[in-house]
């Protein structure tokens, strides 16, 4: 008689489970055996980067659109924060600010219209001013022979260039004021600057409405993980290329300003355009200022020898303020970098991308240290201490003790 086993409640369910075979493993699909190949990945990223850039050709005009409106937005949000603390709902400020904007749009519209009368006039000067500035290298090189050799390639430039340079300067101007050309190439003569700058406003007016929303939403869009650190960078960039520009529009306009009311008060020709041409270029430091000392210069030739120095001394006083007193005020507390660090920048952003390299490389280089201070220099890489420089056990050095001092007898006062 054999003792009956105890039963195990589904244990011949278990078994019946563990003896079954598992299921066939799928074989992987054709697009994830060709993702396998690094080959096929390079095509792919290579096609996606090629369909990018096609579409960014056929929509940039929007897109820099976008960006200036961002970039509006960016500039007007400390101004209607400081509305929100006083109790004015944003929306109200938005509306206070454009109201503002078109009012003294209205007021200085009799100057505008004399700033476009005297840069057309100043831009059908260029070929005289190049005479003239011709015929004052020829002086010079006359006096001092190391300028004939550059003073001859002037004037072989002049020759080809003088009769093509309104136009020139024209097409310059035009896209220096509108980069992306018309807003559509369809309605390009119906719109032209004056439509692209209305679409950039209402895109800027629902980015001003929205813009504390416009960070968050997009760090959303990453993985939690990054998220975080993502809103710090935010930050940092914000504030590093936010504060440069809301500083670089502020020295340009007080800039433009001073020089063009005192070419005004000295007589010179076309001083509100040289004026407003040096505003619109000191968006890069210092570039206003030197470049549109050259044709205030030459216009005040005809003038006489005096009003010649009093325009150098205002256009070196104007420089000495900029570097000295406003920059270092305005700028300086959002971008933190020396004068010699800007004018690297600069060089740097002219060289590799043009004129657009260097409107954005002084913001570029106060975010990389705005990011090293935030980040690179608390780092335990960066304040790893050497090997080498570990302290250790203070070990005194051997004495070493020569045959006469040992010879010489120690005398103990007693």
């Amino acid at each position: 008689m054999t003792a009956d086993r105890p039963v195990v409640p589904g244990a011949s369910l278990v078994s019946q489970t563990s003896q079954q075979p598992e299921p066939p493993v799928a074989p992987p699909s054709t697009w994830a055996r060709l993702w396998r190949w690094p080959l096929f990945q390079l095509a792919v990223y290579v096609l996606v980067a090629l369909a990018a850039w096609r579409l960014l050709g056929e929509v940039h005009t929007i897109l820099v659109s976008t960006l200036v409106a961002y970039l509006l937005a960016n500039l007007a949000n400390p101004l209607l924060t400081r509305l929100e603390r006083r109790g004015v709902p944003r929306p109200a400020g938005i509306v206070l600010l454009v109201l503002a904007f078109f009012g003294v749009l209205a007021m200085i519209s009799p100057l505008v219209s004399t700033i476009v009368r005297e840069v057309q006039a100043l831009i059908a000067q260029a070929p005289s001013l190049l005479e003239r500035l011709n015929d004052t290298l020829r002086r010079l090189s006359a006096r001092s022979p190391l300028l004939a050799s550059a003073q001859q390639q002037f004037e072989a430039w002049v020759k080809v260039n003088q009769q093509a340079l309104p136009g020139r300067l024209s097409t310059s101007l035009g896209s220096l004021l509108s980069p992306s050309g018309a807003l559509f190439s369809g309605v390009k003569g119906a719109f032209g600057l004056l439509g692209q700058a209305f679409i950039t406003l209402v895109i800027a007016i629902y980015m001003m409405a929205i813009y504390p929303s416009i960070g968050p939403f997009l760090v959303r869009l990453l993985p939690l993980r990054f998220q975080a650190h993502a809103a710090d960078v935010g930050g940092h960039v914000g504030r590093a290329v936010g504060g440069y520009f809301r500083g670089q529009i502020t020295v340009a306009l007080i800039l433009g300003v001073v020089i063009a009311t005192g070419l005004t008060l000295l007589g010179v020709p076309s001083g509100l355009a040289i004026g407003f041409l040096a505003a619109l270029l000191n968006i890069v430091p210092y570039l206003g200022v030197i470049l549109s000392v050259v044709p205030a210069l030459l216009l005040a030739i005809p003038l006489g020898g005096l009003k010649v120095a009093l325009v150098a001394a205002l256009f070196l006083a104007a420089n000495q303020l900029e570097g000295h007193v406003i920059a270092p005020r305005v700028v300086s507390h959002s971008t933190n970098l020396s004068s010699l660090a800007v004018l690297l920048a600069i060089v740097f952003g002219v060289e590799t991308f043009g004129l657009m390299g260097a409107v954005i490389a002084v913001p570029l280089v106060a975010l990389l240290k705005s990011l090293l201070d935030a980040y690179y220099y608390p780092s335990r890489p960066y304040r790893a201490v050497a090997p080498d420089a570990v302290p250790g056990p203070v070990v005194a050095p051997p004495v070493v003790v020569t045959d006469a001092e040992e010879a010489e007898p120690v005398i103990t006062a007693r």
